[in-house]
């Protein structure tokens, strides 16, 4: 606002009534001269400090992909509207606004011809072919996020059909399972003396048993989840999540440091803390083999909430990358695991409004990035 009065024609015609009617029109355009200056630099160093904002933002938060993409695209559309910026608060008040003194005329500084681009009639021009950069950037980036929704929306769908394939799968395998328990139950009583006999009926009752665990599992996780929402420290389904492993004996050392104050969240307790269990669990066995690493952060990041979980595992291939939140689909098939956890993780977690994303190196590292919005207090 100052500047805009500073440089309003009118102000300048007054100012320079006034120092030619006192004799003072030197000091004027030496103070004049000045101002410019001051101005000017102001303006450079707002513009600097701005996008060095921004590249320490896209420096620091370089691994989440969702925030790469957002501070990228914002700075490259705000470039041509730097220039334009520039042409406005130091090239065009110079030329259009200050004013030359001779007596009974007001004469505008002609503004330099060679300077062809930014002649005054390609202002509007290059106001308009800035405009359009910005334009299309902001199709770039929602044609990006268009693309990241459309995974999403297909693997909610693949989530939701496999739901109901479970149902009729679940059924009719139980009732086999079931005779085979019941089966294997009978020999036992047959063959009480048969020690040899009676090991291996155990092995196939509790094969049976070990089967009816995994079906409930997989019928709960892909069953309607119905959320019940309250603000929670983004810190304690975490924490629970962490003490469960801790209670077990396992191949793997979990790094984490508690957040200096609490980064509230509104979620579902319950069901977030089973799915960074579930999260957790496939980071475990990824490093099991050679007693790896996990490392955990929260941080707080713009509107988000922001979970961390880095392996030192085997990772996972390019090719399976886009696959694993897919129902059934496992990169370690055994009876115990149906590949159900991470699907139950993306329907949890975008049932929150969330994002959750995975970048893997195979043979290096994996990392899961899961982004909730902040609860605000009003």
């Amino acid at each position: 606002m100052i500047q805009f009065v500073y440089y309003d024609p009118s102000i300048h015609l007054m100012l320079q009534d006034y120092a030619v009617d006192t004799d003072k029109l030197y000091e004027y355009q030496s103070y004049s001269h000045i101002g410019d200056i001051i101005f000017q630099s102001i303006n450079f160093l707002h513009l600097i400090g701005g996008f060095a904002l921004f590249f320490h933002h896209f420096v620091l938060y370089y691994k989440l992909r969702y925030i790469r993409h957002y501070t990228l695209y914002n700075v490259i559309s705000l470039i041509p509207l730097t220039f334009v910026h520039l042409l406005m608060f130091n090239w065009a008040p110079i030329n259009f606004v200050k004013t030359t003194f001779s007596r009974n005329y007001t004469n505008y500084i002609q503004p330099p011809i060679n300077l062809f681009l930014v002649e005054y009639r390609f202002f509007p021009l290059i106001a308009l072919f800035a405009i359009g950069i910005m334009i299309f950037n902001v199709f770039k980036y929602k044609s990006i996020e268009a693309h990241y929704s459309s995974i999403n929306i297909i693997t909610k769908k693949k989530i939701d059909t496999a739901s109901l394939g479970v149902k009729a799968f679940t059924h009719a395998i139980k009732n086999h399972l079931l005779a085979i328990r019941s089966e294997a139950e009978y020999l036992q009583e047959k063959f009480a003396d048969d020690e040899d006999a009676l090991y291996s009926l155990k092995l196939m009752i509790n094969s049976c048993e070990t089967s009816f665990q995994s079906i409930d599992e997989a019928n709960h996780k892909l069953k309607h989840i119905t959320l019940n929402m309250k603000a929670t420290s983004l810190a304690v389904p975490i924490e629970k999540a962490i003490d469960r492993f801790h209670a077990k004996s396992m191949d793997a050392t979990i790094h984490y440091k508690q957040p200096s104050r609490d980064i509230m969240v509104y979620i579902d307790e319950e069901h977030f803390h089973e799915a960074i269990h579930n999260i957790l669990k496939n980071s475990v066995e990824a490093v099991a083999h050679r007693k790896g690493d996990i490392w955990i952060n929260i941080k707080e990041i713009g509107q988000w909430g922001t979970v961390t979980i880095v392996d030192n595992g085997t990772g996972i291939a390019a090719e399976n990358v886009d696959e694993i939140f897919t129902p059934f689909f496992s990169t370690k098939p055994t009876i115990t695991n149906w590949g159900i956890g991470l699907s139950f993780c993306h329907k949890v977690i975008t049932g929150h409004g969330g994002k959750i994303e995975v970048t893997s190196e195979k043979g290096k590292s994996t990392q899961f990035d899961i982004l909730l919005p902040l609860f605000k207090r009003v």
